[in-house]
């Protein structure tokens, strides 16, 4: 069934990203992917039957953002277009999941679910949408499930300018003057951030250490360094 996307223009974080990449996954088929202008609006022939996740990533580079997105027919507007949103990118995260194991998602309240993470958490992509996918499917999710988890503060240093965040409710990295720069990480998490042609990849574990990477993607030259146990860290239970 045709239906026209609207893309639109970057948020204020995503300014320096290069164009969107446009996709759609069902339970049955998939599209392949567009790049396209901000602002643009894209063609698409999804299942007239069937749901589908519709995913709109900023590209930076060869790096790809988290997602926008919306899900079909859920977030068809009355005149039959879509309009990706963040809010919608996060809710086709866990849309993806079921349709890639041939399952719909039609019982779960996608919509509530997204807007209580963006009320819920500083960003919703602290806790990964997809690893509630079975708690979902077995009926057992509750909002409980969405408390902000506990924030470890990373200092990375090499930084040469500043860094995009992955997620459209994320803080850039700035680097000071030494190329050092502060990010806050979910325990559990690796999080990204891209700028003047590097990606830089943060992950910290369940018990709180971290490390990072600092890859340039024209040269595939790599940077990594793992940090001290979580003693060492800054963190929100550190002494000043």
């Amino acid at each position: 069934m045709h239906a026209v996307v609207e893309l639109p223009d970057f948020p204020t974080g995503w300014a320096g990203a290069d164009a969107w990449e446009l996709s759609w996954v069902s339970a049955e088929d998939c599209g392949q992917p567009m790049t396209l202008p901000p602002g643009s609006r894209a063609d698409l022939y999804l299942p007239r039957l069937d749901e589908a996740a519709i995913l709109c990533s900023a590209r930076f580079g060869s790096s790809r953002s988290l997602p926008y997105g919306a899900v079909w027919p859920l977030d068809r507007e009355q005149d039959g277009s879509i309009r990706v949103s963040a809010a919608g990118g996060y809710a086709a995260a866990l849309a993806l999941v079921f349709y890639r194991a041939s399952s719909l998602c039609c019982c779960f309240d996608l919509r509530r679910f997204a807007s209580e993470a963006v009320a819920r958490l500083l960003d919703p992509w602290d806790i990964d949408p997809a690893g509630l996918a079975f708690i979902a499917a077995e009926q057992r999710f509750s909002v409980d499930y969405l408390r902000q988890p506990e924030m470890v503060e990373v200092v990375i240093d090499g930084l040469v300018c500043a860094m995009s965040s992955d997620s459209p409710w994320g803080r850039a990295a700035i680097p000071d003057r030494s190329g050092q720069a502060q990010v806050r990480i979910a325990c559990g998490r690796i999080r990204r951030w891209y700028g003047g042609g590097y990606e830089l990849a943060v992950g910290v574990s369940a018990s709180g250490a971290a490390s990072w990477t600092l890859a340039q993607a024209c040269s595939g030259m790599l940077i990594k360094k793992a940090l001290p146990e979580p003693s060492m860290l800054l963190t929100e239970a550190s002494p000043p």
